[in-house]
């Protein structure tokens, strides 16, 4: 089956990496639904989707039409804006708990995305925050004195070499993150808040590495119509700094393939991070004495099943971090498992469950969560859209559990969550 390329150009509406609506820049000028690329509203890539991503935002990885490169067709504005209700286990105590407020409006971030086609084999991507919440309150917390920062979130140039039978190379440089990742949680995603696997860091480790880290480099996927093949070179940086450029000269490098099973892109898929993180006496400071390097690993098996309008989607993550100056080693594992389902282009409901224990030998330590969901479209158009979605968790932590102690008391925390999402 052929694909019509001219099509896939116009009906792309997203791609750029952490947003859960569409770019319409991608998609001006032509009067067709975003359910080409997306099954709506829970938004997991379709084929056609999955082919533009990996193209480089474009239709045909060494093809362009000059007509289209007109300014609204590479730039689009989102803006998110939420609410979040909080309730905290009782069990917590002094007044962190008590006195921190229970609910918040917060407007979160208002940010400009840009790329497509440079030429017959360039492109480019850039997710630029104009602004975005730090969560801080009116207290003495309150960093960049608004309470907001600025930041590059992700930034690319990519070049595509056509090799025989539709097969091609694409080379990526900048800020990258694994592609793999992408369609498997990070990106084009259900729930806008991300599986913990991924998104957050061991806790109690002072290396911040996650899945979903950002990192300057280069990386080089083999394409064909089944399989992808990467492999990837980058600085590793302490990732709690955004942008930051790291403090040791040993780089990290990763590797990852994906085999795909059917038409509708089910999927398998394995991904190897190999890093060093030097602890220096202070954190990231080079001109301090090195207390100790932290060779550490992380691998993931990824996998997928999708039709028309659901999908069945986890991940399991393992890996070992050394944790002293005196070589000892502590092996974590994670996992989520997520289903999502469209009642309609316009109602979806999704429901998933993650888990990471940052030290598999030591025993309430382990955070893990039950989110479910229910998401929605407001409006759409060939220029702008606008998108509403409801999620509520359980969460569960121990007082003092990390990845060399313990914990103690247990912690259900129950949170009701609300976005609406607005792009141009």
């Amino acid at each position: 089956m052929k694909t019509n390329y001219k099509l896939i150009l116009a009906a792309f509406t997203l791609i750029a990496p952490m947003q859960l609506l569409a770019i319409p820049a991608w998609s001006r000028g032509e009067a067709t639904s975003c359910s080409t690329c997306h099954a709506t509203p829970t938004w997991q890539l379709t084929s056609v989707g999955l082919d533009f991503l990996k193209n480089g935002h474009r239709a045909d990885p060494a093809k362009m039409a000059a007509k289209s490169q007109t300014l609204e067709n590479y730039i689009s504005f989102i803006w998110k804006g939420r609410f979040f209700s909080d309730q905290l286990d009782d069990s917590r105590l002094g007044n962190a708990s008590t006195q921190k407020p229970k609910s918040n409006f917060e407007q979160h971030s208002f940010s400009l995305y840009t790329g497509g086609a440079l030429n017959e084999h360039f492109s480019y991507f850039t997710e630029l925050y104009l602004s975005e919440n730090t969560g801080a309150t009116s207290g003495a917390n309150v960093v960049q004195g608004d309470a907001s920062r600025k930041k590059l979130a992700e930034a690319f140039l990519q070049y595509n070499h056509p090799l025989a039978d539709g097969q091609f190379l694409a080379v990526r440089a900048g800020e990258i993150l694994p592609g793999i990742l992408h369609v498997f949680g990070v990106g084009a995603r259900s729930a806008e808040q991300r599986a913990v696997v991924l998104n957050e860091a061991l806790a109690g480790n002072s290396n911040t590495y996650r899945p979903f880290s950002r990192q300057q480099g280069i990386d080089a996927t083999f394409n064909t119509e089944k399989a992808e093949l990467s492999i990837g070179l980058v600085n590793g940086s302490d990732t709690s700094t955004t942008n930051s450029i790291d403090a040791d000269s040993q780089k990290d490098w990763f590797a990852s393939a994906l085999y795909k099973l059917d038409e509708h892109e089910s999927a398998l898929g394995l991904i190897h991070y190999n890093g060093e993180f030097t602890n220096y006496t202070t954190k990231q400071d080079f001109s301090t004495a090195v207390l100790y390097k932290n060779a550490f690993t992380r691998t993931g098996l990824l996998g997928r099943f999708v039709r028309d309008n659901w999908r069945v989607v986890g991940t399991y993550f393992m890996g070992e971090e050394t944790v002293s100056a005196a070589g000892a080693k502590a092996k974590n594992a994670g996992y989520y498992a997520l289903i999502d389902y469209n009642f309609t282009d316009r109602l979806g409901v999704f429901a998933r469950y993650d888990r990471l224990d940052p030290n598999t030998n030591i025993s309430r330590n382990e955070t893990s969560m039950i989110l479910l969901g229910m998401n929605g479209m407001l409006f759409e158009n060939m220029r702008s859209g606008g998108r509403w979605q409801i999620e509520y968790t359980v969460k569960e932590t121990f007082l003092g559990g990390n990845i060399v102690t313990a914990g103690t008391t247990k912690y259900l925390d129950h949170r009701l969550f609300a976005q609406i999402t607005w792009g141009f």
